[in-house]
C-alpha cells in the first residue's frame, strides 16, 4: 500500500440516498468493479472488487473505493489510475455527488493520465447508487480545462468512447449542442464540455452527443435514444449523417423541425459545416414527417429560442 492520505473533509448529505449497489451497466451486475489502469498506461478497464462492507454507508462506501484506487489492484498487469505524485486526495459528500480534491501535484501530471484518472474515479465512485456524479478540484480549486472553463460535474457519459473501445487517447473539448425547449417548439443552445477518444470525429462525436440528450434540467432531448449512428462523413463543408430509421419514430413533443434542426444547427455551430444531409440506412429519400430529407440543411436561426 503506497503511503498517501485519504482524508474525509466534510460530508453533507441534502436528500436521502439509497442503498449502494452496482449499476447495470457494469460488465457483471453480480460483481462490483474499481476501474484500474493499464500496464501501458493508455486505458483504463474493470478490475472485481470485493468490498469489506456491504457498501451501504455512502461516506464510508466512497472513502473505501477511493482508498482502493489509490493502492492500485493487488498484483497482476493493472496499476493505480491515480497517479503516484498525487500524495493527498480528500473529498465531499453532496446530494449524489462526490467533490475529490487532489493536492497541487496534480498540475504537473499529463494530460492524457489526468484524464484516465478521471474518468477511473468518475466511472468507480458513479457504481454506487447513491452517487450520480463527481467533480475534481486542485488544492480547492474546481478542476478546468484548457481554456480555463470548469470542468463541473462528470458522469460516466461524460467519457466517450469509441466503437465500444475502453477509454483511451483522451481529449476534451466544449461543444455547442442544440436541444429543444419546454414547449418543444424552439431549440436552446447548451455548452457542454466531453471528454472523448480522440479516434472520433468533432462531427460525430456532435451527433452522437444530440442523441445521448442535454446534461442539464432547462432543456429537452430531441431525438429517439434507440437511433443509431451509421456513419458521420464531411466533404467540402457539407456533413452527411447517416442514421438507423428509429430517428423518424419521435418520443416526445418536439416538432419534426426541432428534430431536424436540433442536429443542424449543432453541426454548423463547429464552423467547417455550412450544410448538412441525414440519410436514414444509407437513402436520401427518406421523410420526416412533412420534411423531405433529400435536400441540404443550412443553420436555421428562427428555431433558436
Amino acid at each position: 500500500m503506497r503511503n498517501r492520505l485519504l482524508i474525509l473533509t466534510s460530508v453533507v448529505i441534502l436528500s436521502v440516498l439509497c442503498a449502494c449497489n452496482v449499476k447495470p451497466d457494469a460488465p457483471d451486475p453480480d460483481a462490483f468493479y474499481v476501474y484500474d489502469l493499464s500496464a501501458d498506461m493508455t486505458h483504463i478497464e474493470p478490475c472485481v472488487y470485493e468490498p469489506v462492507s456491504d457498501l451501504t454507508d455512502v461516506s464510508e462506501s466512497v472513502g473505501m473505493l477511493l482508498q482502493r484506487l489509490i493502492d492500485g489492484p493487488s498484483g497482476g498487469r493493472l496499476r493505480s489510475a491515480i497517479p503516484n505524485e498525487i500524495t493527498s486526495v480528500t473529498y465531499i459528500i453532496g446530494s449524489q455527488t462526490v467533490g475529490v480534491n487532489f493536492d497541487g501535484s496534480y498540475d504537473d501530471i499529463p494530460q492524457d493520465r489526468k484524464l484516465l484518472c478521471e474518468a477511473a474515479v468518475v466511472r468507480t465512485l458513479c457504481s454506487l447508487d447513491s452517487v450520480y456524479a463527481v467533480s475534481f478540484s486542485v488544492e480547492g480549486q474546481p478542476l478546468c480545462d484548457s481554456q480555463g472553463i470548469p470542468v463541473g460535474l462528470l458522469t460516466p457519459d461524460s467519457f466517450v468512447e469509441n466503437d465500444g473501445a475502453m477509454i483511451n487517447a483522451y481529449e476534451r473539448a466544449e461543444l455547442h449542442l442544440f436541444f429543444a425547449d419546454e414547449s418543444g417548439q424552439k431549440l436552446v443552445e447548451k455548452a457542454e464540455t466531453v471528454t472523448y477518444n480522440s479516434n472520433i470525429s468533432m462531427d460525430r462525436l456532435v451527433v452522437e452527443n444530440i442523441i445521448q440528450g442535454p446534461r442539464s434540467t432547462d432543456a429537452f432531448a430531441t431525438i429517439n435514444p434507440a437511433t443509431v449512428v451509421n456513419s458521420v462523413t464531411t466533404r467540402d463543408g457539407v456533413c452527411y449523417v447517416n442514421l438507423s430509421k428509429d430517428y423518424l419514430n419521435k418520443i416526445t413533443n418536439v416538432t419534426d423541425k426541432v428534430m431536424l434542426y436540433s442536429i443542424v444547427n449543432s453541426l454548423t455551430r463547429l464552423g467547417n459545416i455550412n450544410k448538412v444531409q441525414i440519410l436514414i440506412d444509407g437513402e436520401t429519400n427518406a421523410r420526416l414527417g412533412e420534411i423531405e430529407l433529400s435536400k441540404l440543411f443550412e443553420r436555421n436561426l428562427e428555431m433558436i429560442d
